[in-house]
């Protein structure tokens, strides 16, 4: 089956059930089944966050369009498997990340390659509010980009990247034998760019690097071309409201796109601040996982960040913030 065909396949399995969520949760739906089949439909719901009604409607549809079967459980048709492999989604053994997201042992090796190609990287530029995470989170944010079907397939935007969570996103995809689809890093660093390009030589690898300020706005040729977006923004709100606005012009239009969002907590007021200005742009947060993140020696936070997972709704919109002349905390007399 051609890409193309097959993504026409999940936009009407969505038009048929009238699925609000999208064609990517029948994508999320039919990528559950090939991970852990045989599953009961209650399991599938629960994990898909779809209610058992309507995981029920769309299972029946996707049974009539010979997709799945019954079998113990719900599992895929030979077709379902060549519809998944055609967007880049395939069988493989790597395990469900447990609940409250402990560091699992399997990913043991790709934080030894990491430990070894990020010995050099370029310092952090305080500057630029840059403060190294650990390798260890490197590896967890990458594994749960996968969990959350924000990988295998996808065109990959990371914006900043200081962390070389692009670099663990290789890594990780050539250790369990993922599919990815374009991966490109946006950052004003050039010692990032050209750390990545020195890198992916190493790796054998293709990372598309651009080097821009994201005030100046995103590419024409980077516009609504993406399938989910990366960030560990400035420290300000000015900062994240800025790269989460960036990340929407970059993502290709529709419901469920998605964006990974690493953030420190804040008071109870800047808090609501945060959260208005990214639900202000239409985005849906799905999940929020405090100290996520931890980095190499940050004062900013008590060295941590909380991951803040969303996606996409019929109303996102960018909204970039009218002053940018405060984006890092190192040009703000009051920091965040």
């Amino acid at each position: 089956m051609e890409r193309i065909d097959a993504i026409n396949v999940l936009n009407d399995v969505s038009g048929a059930v009238h699925l609000l969520e999208g064609p990517n949760r029948i994508r999320e739906f039919l990528r559950q089944v090939l991970r852990f089949q045989p599953v009961p439909l209650h399991s599938i719901a629960r994990s898909t966050s779809l209610t058992v009604p309507v995981a029920s409607a769309l299972r029946r549809e996707l049974e009539k369009r010979k997709l799945v079967a019954r079998k113990g459980g719900i599992v895929l048709t030979e077709y379902g498997n060549s519809l998944l492999a055609s967007v880049g989604v395939t069988k493989t053994q790597i395990p469900r990340l447990q609940s409250g997201y402990p560091f699992p042992s399997w990913l043991n090796p790709v934080v030894e390659k990491l430990d070894t190609l990020l010995s050099s990287r370029p310092t952090p530029d305080f500057s630029l509010d840059q403060s190294h995470a650990e390798t260890l989170t490197i590896a967890m944010r990458v594994a749960y980009l996968y969990e959350h079907d924000g990988m295998e397939g996808k065109e990959l935007l990371f914006l900043g990247d200081d962390d070389l969570t692009s670099l663990a996103t290789i890594i990780f995809a050539k250790e369990f034998g993922l599919q990815l689809g374009t991966v490109a890093v946006v950052d004003v660093d050039k010692r990032i760019l050209a750390f990545i390009e020195e890198s992916c030589n190493y790796l054998g690898c293709d990372i598309d690097t651009f080097s821009l300020d994201l005030r100046e706005g995103i590419p024409a040729d980077l516009a609504n071309t993406f399938d989910v977006f990366v960030t560990d923004p400035p420290y300000t709100l000015d900062g994240l409201s800025l790269f989460t606005a960036r990340g929407i012009e970059a993502l290709k239009p529709g419901v469920g796109r998605q964006c990974f969002l690493s953030y420190g907590s804040k008071s109870p007021s800047d808090s609501v601040k945060v959260y208005s200005s990214i639900v202000s742009m239409g985005l849906a947060i799905q999940e929020v996982i405090p100290q996520f993140n931890r980095y190499v020696g940050a004062q900013m936070y008590a060295g941590v960040s909380n991951m803040i997972r969303c996606i996409t709704s019929q109303d996102s919109v960018s909204a970039v913030p009218e002053d940018l002349s405060k984006l890092y905390t190192s040009s703000r007399n009051d920091p965040d």
